[in-house]
């Protein structure tokens, strides 16, 4: 599993040649960004799949920057925001604007779908809040759960080559 994440991790020496990159200063090369244990996986997989969840535009921004901040595996955090991607971002959106509505006790019905401006900026007056809290509160336990279901998957390879060594 190891060797799998590190054959396609962009090497530290290449990313401190990139002048772009200088602004962060050394917080991006600390060892805990690229080291590859239980911990810095669980964490990764954690903040990946929040900020999957969240109805916004450049997800991997805050990813990356939440993997400097509590120590994570930068590459998977970054990658794991991928699991809301072009395909699936639609009805992720939309099974989180349902559940908003659902814990928000609401039933908005739209009649008719109008192509303009008005119509859609009353339309997102309605959908921000549910879809915010919706997607809020799935991000989280979809977290909690790959939390743990990393922590388990962890702990069976580390079983498993525990066995085959002996």
């Amino acid at each position: 599993m190891k060797s799998f994440f590190k054959k396609y991790i962009p090497n530290q020496d290449v990313l401190k040649s990139y002048k772009m990159l200088n602004f962060l200063g050394n917080s991006l090369f600390h060892e805990d960004l690229w080291r590859f244990n239980r911990k810095s996986f669980c964490r990764a997989t954690v903040i990946g799949l929040f900020w999957g969840w969240m109805p916004m535009f450049f997800q991997m921004i805050p990813a990356a920057y939440c993997a400097v901040l509590f120590r994570a595996n930068l590459p998977l955090s970054v990658a794991g925001v991928w699991v809301s991607n072009p395909i699936t971002m639609p009805a992720m959106m939309y099974f989180g604007y349902l559940f908003g509505n659902l814990v928000l006790n609401l039933d908005p019905v739209y009649d008719e779908f109008q192509m303009n401006m008005d119509w859609i900026m009353s339309a997102m007056s309605n959908i921000w809040e549910p879809l915010l809290v919706g997607t809020l509160i799935i991000g989280i336990i979809s977290s909690i759960v790959g939390y743990f279901l990393m922590h388990l998957a962890w702990r069976v390879y580390a079983y498993k080559r525990l066995k085959k060594r002996n």
